[in-house]
């Protein structure tokens, strides 16, 4: 998979200055290493998983939902093209996943100048307007070449999406979206995640699409590694 495929960056890069910065940008995708084949059935096909080359074994501190629910995270940024073009594979295959299955979009700051959207994404979570704006967002952002920088342009994108203006710019600045992105930069650095888009599974596992081949080729894969916590669900209970 050719690396514009991905929207890259370098960690060495970020410093402690992530949550300090604010602009847009974009920017990666990460290595693999040989590894021990498991086959696993997804959506009606064969995948062989194998450790270290179509995915990878991570450690974070994402708690997994109770109740034998697997969480899976697509990580992403808005300013991300390859992120817009998967979106709507993503949202088909996500209708499809077992009844066991949560699903979220998950924006990761990989880069300061990622910082604002990111802080978009997790004030609209917040106000519980998310799902009247995360497509819309992608659109404005690769359909109509918006490029909104500070937060006053990022509040007049989302108020032109029906939200309240005021309300978002409160939001945006709150302790529950610092913490939010904070968050989500451990996740995304503890699990060497290196671009977008990608999906982490449980907060367990992490497929990319170098891993898998391509961008699209990620989903039978997480599906396989679904399949693969559900029957080590079984096997404990």
């Amino acid at each position: 998979m050719s690396v514009l495929e991905s929207c890259r960056f370098t960690w060495a890069r970020l410093g402690q200055v992530l949550l300090l910065s604010g602009s847009l940008a974009l920017m990666g995708s990460p290595a693999s290493h040989a590894a021990e084949p498991i086959a696993a059935a997804a959506n009606g096909q064969l995948v062989a998983l194998q450790e270290n080359v179509n995915y990878r074994a991570v450690i974070t501190d994402e708690t997994p939902p109770k109740d034998g629910k697997i969480l899976v995270q697509e990580l992403f940024w808005y300013g991300c093209p390859h992120c817009f073009h998967l979106e709507p594979a993503i949202d088909a295959w996500r209708k499809t996943l077992p009844a066991n299955v949560e699903f979220e979009p998950y924006a990761l700051p990989l880069t300061p100048t990622w910082v604002p959207l990111t802080k978009a994404f997790y004030a609209a979570k917040l106000m519980g307007v998310l799902p009247q704006t995360h497509v819309q967002v992608f659109a404005d952002l690769h359909v109509k070449n918006m490029r909104p920088v500070t937060k006053e342009q990022i509040a007049d994108m989302y108020a032109d999406l029906g939200v309240n203006r005021d309300q978002f710019l409160q939001m945006y600045d709150s302790f529950g979206v610092d913490n939010a992105v904070r968050q989500a930069q451990a996740v995304g650095q503890d699990a060497g995640v290196t671009g977008v888009p990608a999906l982490l599974i449980n907060g367990k596992y992490l497929v990319t699409g170098d891993m898998a081949g391509s961008n699209e080729a990620m989903l039978p894969i997480a599906r396989a590694l679904i399949a693969k916590i559900t029957a080590e669900q079984k096997t404990v209970h």
